[in-house]
């Protein structure tokens, strides 16, 4: 596929509700129950436990969460507040749902990024505390089986998406995967996502056969455009719209596919991260991205400052499709 590549001078949300919700990216904790091979041992070790745990003032370091989870509402008033948690896997934090339940009270909207091990009763319970859940397949520990199980509980009751995550040593159990799910299950969206090497430090795309980059390629095609739709949910993130202003020109992509063909050097450009987009990390230090970009915006449980402004981009690459997901412009007129 031939894209606008160097041609392009925007790159936006392909759809106005992305362009009118805020999101923030909210790492709670390093529990989780795998051990990914292609994931950082940091990431999934432990050593940092959830909030209620490990901080000394137990049931206040909650409280700081909710006051910095109302100020961002404030802050970013009028546009729509999601908060999206992930882990570890966030699941086995007992004070989710609580915490889901609070914001919810106040307008907000809530979603998770789980591997999806816990049981179908469980989701049944709690999946009215839940407005998104995107769940990834990990084929080195996850049951595919089970996997469906709990993603057939689900989706038509919120937007659901799926991220099968691309190892090439298993690479045939998650086309078995994907070709299951347009036949099983309804009401969601998929990803065939390409998996990084060296995540956090200098990431470079895993090394994929001809054959098996043509069907990241051509993902949608083979297999996202088959699934089933009888219900509309609203979306706080999606596809991204390239726009070549001058020529009037527009082509739609994901952040996968970026990745995956090397369009995402934005250096140079003006990026929204932190007016359309938020980080938290683990400690509470909280960034516009996870790239860091701009420097730190302060500590959640301390004092930050919520920013109103983009800011020049000077990465030679983004790697992280959260942080792609944001409005980036080539030229703007910042004041």
């Amino acid at each position: 596929m031939k894209y606008l590549s160097d041609e392009y001078n925007i790159l936006d949300h392909s759809h106005s509700y992305a362009k009118e919700t805020v999101v923030i990216n909210w790492l709670l904790g390093t529990k989780c129950n795998f051990s990914c091979s292609y994931c950082p041992p940091w990431l999934h070790e432990g050593d940092v436990d959830w909030p209620n745990n490990y901080h000394k003032w137990g049931t206040r370091y909650l409280k700081d969460i909710k006051k910095f989870i109302l100020e961002v509402i404030d802050h970013y008033y009028p546009k729509k507040i999601y908060f999206e948690f992930t882990g570890g896997e966030v699941t086995l934090w007992k004070e989710l749902i609580p915490l889901a339940k609070f914001i919810k009270e106040n307008n907000a909207t809530i979603g998770i990024i789980s591997n999806g091990t816990r049981s179908p009763r469980w989701w049944r319970e709690n999946k009215k505390y839940f407005d998104h859940i995107c769940f990834s397949f990990h084929s080195e520990f996850s049951n595919p089986d089970k996997f469906l199980n709990v993603i057939k509980e689900v989706n038509g009751e919120f937007r659901t998406h799926v991220n099968i995550m691309m190892n090439p040593d298993t690479w045939d159990e998650c086309i078995q995967l994907a070709e299951r799910i347009p036949n099983e299950c309804h009401n969601i969206s998929l990803a065939l996502q390409p998996l990084m090497e060296g995540l956090g430090e200098e990431e470079t795309v895993f090394s994929y056969t001809e054959e098996q980059q043509q069907v990241l390629d051509r993902q949608h095609h083979l297999y996202g455009q088959h699934i089933k739709w009888n219900t509309n949910f609203p979306v706080p993130r999606g596809a991204m719209e390239m726009i070549d202003t001058k020529n009037s020109k527009k082509e739609i992509s994901s952040a996968h596919r970026l990745i995956a063909n090397k369009i995402n050097d934005w250096s140079g450009w003006y990026c929204y991260a932190g007016i359309e987009n938020l980080v938290v990390d683990w400690d509470g230090s909280l960034w516009r991205g996870w790239c860091r970009e701009g420097g730190s915006l302060g500590n959640v449980y301390e004092e930050c400052h919520l920013p109103s402004k983009p800011i020049l981009c000077k990465k030679s690459f983004c790697h992280c499709n959260f942080d792609i997901m944001c409005k980036k412009e080539q030229y703007a007129n910042i004041v």
